[in-house]
């Protein structure tokens, strides 16, 4: 039943062509499997494809973008200060961690646009550090284009073959989680680069 509801949804969003791009990019379906199958027909342009997929993903971004703003500051202080205190993260750093992710925040959400578990994560993190909204959005559709064209550009060419498509879909998604973490990895070691080192040279001396 559910696999008939999926393959009939499947078929009313390639009618809707462009339009299907569109709505299913807000959030409503899976945009993944609507622009691999879509760039597979012969009046599709892969590079407007992209473009209609980073606008709808843009606008439909923006609610979870406001959900963030829900999670003041004082709601999260009086977590952390209260049943969250065994975690030992104090005020300062958090506003320290706050600091250096509003002036990264196009980075961060450009990058985390190209994983999709991600990406709601982000857009609520974006709110609640009140990162400036235009900021925000440019990231969303840069980095929501750039993920759209390659999966354009892989259902283009393999045709209508949903299951080589999730193949396909599944191994970008694995490299991409392993870039965006050593990403992170680099920039954190990068910036705790000194402690590292003297750490290192800690370990070194009572081994």
């Amino acid at each position: 039943m559910l696999d008939i509801l999926i393959s009939k949804l499947i078929i009313w969003f390639l009618e809707l062509e462009y339009w299907g791009v569109f709505l299913s990019a807000l959030g409503v379906f899976p945009t993944e499997i609507s622009i691999a199958l879509f760039s597979a027909t012969s009046e599709a342009n892969i590079f407007t494809i992209a473009l209609v997929s980073a606008v709808g993903a843009s606008i439909g971004s923006i609610p979870t973008y406001f959900l963030g703003y829900l999670f003041t500051e004082e709601k999260v202080y009086f977590w952390l200060e209260g049943r969250w205190k065994f975690l030992g993260i104090e005020r300062s750093k958090v506003e320290k961690s706050k600091e250096q992710m509003r002036k990264k925040a196009f980075i961060y959400v450009f990058i985390t646009r190209l994983v999709p578990w991600l990406r709601v994560v982000t857009s609520i993190a974006a709110g609640f550090l009140r990162v400036n909204l235009f900021i925000y959005s440019v990231g969303v559709f840069g980095g929501v284009f750039l993920y759209s064209l390659g999966i354009a550009y892989i259902g283009n060419k393999i045709g209508y073959n949903l299951e080589e498509i999730m193949r396909y879909i599944g191994l970008i998604d694995r490299w991409l989680i392993l870039f965006t973490v050593g990403y992170f990895a680099v920039s954190i070691g990068y910036k705790n680069r000194e402690k590292i080192s003297k750490w290192i040279l800690s370990f070194k001396k009572t081994h």
